[in-house]
């Protein structure tokens, strides 16, 4: 049963993905988290989910595992049905943690209506302070294939970036997906290069160090999909090395790349 479900879900992302700039009976967020992080920062999200139907909708949730040294650190998880009534908005904290179970945990997230309702789906990466208050950051998934770009990053003493992928569907099996990372400073010069491979659905963070930087005060990223046809979401983080307060940057890629 769960595995039909799981197939159901997939198919459901498929047919999203064509129109996921856009209106869409779905949507995903390319990271979710529930764990603490440096300078006393303990971050978690929240979802809002609008149902624009005309009827009541229900609404699953699929969440898709952090991949750690080459393997998922859990098995996907998927919720049962959520009714989110016509022309409301179905909010849910912490998500990770009160929806799934999951503390100390980062994954990414897809969201679809199953009878194909259009939906608007928000995320908020977040740290309460000590104040009472909170600071973090929006975070938003745009489907891009090929190659991408995300701009405005630092890495230094006063900030450090951390970049990710989220890769929706599992590769066929028996082969691996892989992209290459470059890094340039804002005159285009290459200032760091790696590697992010993934042999199942899942994302994966890295901090700039993992790429060779150490100091960069302002540039650029470029994602490359090795096989041009994937489609994926990639992003930058940039977080106040002193305060923990972090401004997200969607990857952006070309239009015409778009299957």
């Amino acid at each position: 049963m769960r595995r039909m479900t799981l197939l159901m879900v997939l198919s459901l992302m498929t047919a999203s993905f064509a129109g996921a700039q856009f209106i869409a009976p779905g949507a995903s967020i390319p990271v979710v988290a529930n764990l603490p992080g440096l300078n006393n920062t303990d971050w978690r999200t929240d979802v809002s989910v609008v149902n624009l139907g005309t009827t009541d909708s229900p609404v699953v949730l699929l969440l898709q595992p952090e991949i750690r040294n080459g393997a998922p650190a859990f098995d996907p998880v998927i919720t049962d049905p959520v009714i989110v009534e016509a022309g409301t908005q179905h909010t849910m904290r912490n998500i990770v943690e009160t929806v799934f179970g999951f503390t100390n945990t980062k994954g990414a997230l897809s969201v679809f209506s199953t009878d194909g309702a259009p939906l608007v789906v928000s995320a908020r990466i977040y740290t309460i302070g000590d104040d009472g208050g909170s600071y973090g950051q929006n975070v938003e998934g745009l489907l891009v294939a090929n190659e991408a770009w995300t701009a405005g990053i630092a890495h230094d003493d006063f900030y450090r970036t951390n970049i990710g992928i989220y890769l929706p569907f599992d590769p066929t099996p028996g082969t691996t997906v892989r992209f290459r990372i470059r890094v340039y400073d804002k005159d285009g010069v290459e200032v760091g290069v790696g590697s992010i491979n993934f042999n199942s659905a899942g994302m994966q963070q890295f901090s700039l160090t993992a790429f060779g930087v150490e100091r960069l005060l302002d540039g650029f990223v470029e994602f490359d999909a090795l096989d041009p046809t994937i489609s994926f979401f990639a992003y930058a983080s940039r977080v106040d090395q002193v305060s923990g307060d972090a401004v997200f940057r969607q990857a952006k890629g070309r239009q015409s790349d778009l299957p």
